[in-house]
């Protein structure tokens, strides 16, 4: 089992448009971190622009979960509803965009982003919430796992040569 090291002084909330800045570097070392996971992925994709639109946008919706250590943004998660064609109940959320700063890691701030997530969307109608992770990302499954998350699909892939 990994241990972990809690740090009282880390503040979860929901980011304010104050925090935008330090939402936009993370966010930005998010991508550059699942670029590892998901050769697709870059930081390209989007302009800086759209790139603050977006956050701007997730902010504004009071959908992004932050960790601060002081007045630094040291973590990011976002929830959002499930929009499935299929349930319109609006009850099934996910979680995504959880990153933390690599010198914070396994100190408990990923579980302190995810149980905030949870908490948001309950307090929106939630009875159920999902999430993503790549089969590469150990770390993450894992914490899943002892946070109670369970697979229930698989996503596969094949190359087209």
């Amino acid at each position: 089992m990994v241990s972990t090291v809690e740090l009282p002084d880390i503040i979860i909330s929901i980011a304010s448009i104050q925090h935008l800045d330090e939402a936009v570097r993370c966010w930005h070392s998010l991508v550059i971190d699942q670029k590892n996971h998901d050769a697709r992925i870059s930081t390209e994709s989007l302009s800086d622009s759209e790139q603050r639109q977006f956050l701007r946008s997730v902010i504004l919706d009071g959908r992004l979960i932050i960790a601060l250590d002081s007045s630094r943004v040291i973590g990011i998660s976002t929830i959002a509803i499930d929009n499935n064609m299929l349930d319109k109940s609006q009850s099934v959320w996910n979680i995504s965009d959880v990153w933390v700063d690599f010198e914070y890691r396994r100190r408990g701030v990923g579980i302190q982003l995810v149980n905030e997530c949870e908490k948001q969307a309950k307090s929106k109608g939630a009875s159920e919430i999902r999430l993503q992770v790549y089969t590469t990302n150990q770390p993450a499954s894992m914490m899943y796992g002892r946070l109670g998350y369970r697979t229930i699909s698989r996503m596969m892939t094949k190359k087209l040569d």
